[in-house]
């Protein structure tokens, strides 16, 4: 099957919102990807996060059954928790060395303490923390699968809304994650599920209900829809009427209404425009959001980490608008680099990069040996080209002249 570019430039708009959200916070620069009220980049990437796991997933349950799915589950499920120990180490490390306050976390007593924090989630950082939510709501998809196996998906959608509707007015407190133990609370899950469960049960079925038609076919109604939200938001929310309820409407630690009413109009008007746009120009043109968006995670990892690191290595803040400008670039730049270094060495998953960097010293090594052992040694001589090829022979071939459409299998990675 082809792959939907347009998914993966939807994800790399988010990614951008993120960064600038971060780095460039009031400038102009972050305007385009601000402008919808109470929606961002985070909502946007949680939304997208189930959407793709479900149109992955019934592919390969339908094709590979749901043992197998499940385990794919758990390796995403274990990769997540890499990416925030790292977050949460980088973190520690700075408070140790003496740059606590870039994280918005108390220091820690020492490395001890430190360690054993970061290995139980309960230390991260600010702007890398949404990792832990991601991991929470993916796990739901456990039990979420088998329900929409049987063909259950109105029980599910019911479950979530009831869900979300608790969490909004009779929240306990452990519907909460904190960023360290006795710390502030960082997001409710249960109502940032109202993003995640749906929009798995929307890319579940989006082939059978031909959604991507669909939203092509209606794209003048479906972006008037969200336009229209847009200004009633603004002019009753945000700086209307309603202004009283706006730590409600549109809080973002609890996910309020408006928040979920918003990303779930905008994401289909973007995904709509981003689609005709491909059919109409080169992809060239979007590279830089294909590409981020293709590798979103790696892409949120980096942001989060230069988020402590730049402070420390370039500027603390307060910086100056060209500064957050430069910086925001910088960093969605270093994303696109990072994309575009996967691609050209063939990297579709990290825990093969040690393999695919070694493969060329251990040839070198094993031709060196060969080549020391002499005509002495004919048998190793004559297999030396054999042995210095097969770590080689498990590396994919670097598809260099891809620009954008591929050709992927239903085994191709959830994003």
């Amino acid at each position: 099957m082809n792959r939907d570019l347009a998914i993966d430039v939807t994800r790399g708009l988010a990614i951008w919102s993120m960064i600038t959200a971060h780095f460039a916070d009031g400038a102009k620069i972050a305007m385009p990807t601000h402008v919808f009220p109470y929606v961002d980049g985070m909502s946007v990437f949680v939304l997208l996060s189930g959407f793709v796991l479900g149109l992955v997933h019934h592919r390969w349950i339908e094709t590979r059954g749901l043992r197998f799915t499940y385990t794919r589950l758990a390796k995403r499920l274990a990769a997540l928790y890499v990416c925030q120990l790292t977050l949460s180490l980088t973190a520690v490390a700075a408070g140790m060395a003496g740059f606590g306050h870039l994280t918005w976390l108390r220091p820690v007593d020492g490395w001890g303490q430190g360690l054993v924090m970061a290995v139980t989630m309960s230390y991260l950082p600010s702007g890398g923390n949404i990792l832990l939510l991601y991991m929470v709501l993916m796990g739901s998809a456990f039990a979420v699968f088998p329900l929409l196996v049987r063909g259950w998906w109105r029980p599910v959608l019911a479950a979530s809304v009831a869900l979300y509707a608790v969490s909004q007015f009779a929240a306990p407190d452990w519907f909460y994650l904190v960023a360290q133990p006795s710390g502030a609370r960082i997001q409710n899950w249960a109502g940032w599920q109202i993003m995640f469960v749906p929009a798995l049960i929307v890319g579940w079925q989006w082939r059978r209900w031909d959604l991507a038609g669909r939203i092509e076919r209606h794209l003048p109604a479906v972006v008037l829809v969200a336009a229209g939200i847009a200004v009633c938001t603004h002019y009753l929310v945000t700086a209307g009427p309603w202004h009283t309820a706006e730590s409600f409407l549109g809080d973002k630690l609890e996910f309020g209404p408006a928040r979920a009413v918003g990303a779930w109009v905008l994401v289909p008007a973007v995904y709509g425009l981003c689609r005709i746009f491909l059919s109409l120009w080169s992809r060239e043109w979007l590279r830089p959001l294909l590409m981020s968006g293709t590798r979103s995670l790696d892409s949120y990892v980096i942001q989060a980490l230069a988020l402590v690191a730049v402070p420390i290595l370039v500027v603390d803040r307060p910086w100056s608008p060209l500064l957050m400008t430069a910086f925001a670039i910088g960093v969605f730049g270093t994303c696109w680099a990072w994309a575009e270094v996967r691609l050209a060495l063939g990297i579709d998953k990290l825990h093969r990069l040690p393999v695919i960097l070694g493969a060329p010293v251990l040839a070198r090594l094993t031709m060196t040996r060969a080549d020391a052992a002499g005509p002495a040694c004919p048998t190793t001589a004559s297999s030396s080209p054999a042995l210095a090829s097969a770590p080689v022979a498990d590396v994919a071939p670097s598809p260099r002249g891809w620009t954008g459409r591929r050709e992927v299998s239903a085994d191709d990675r959830a994003a």
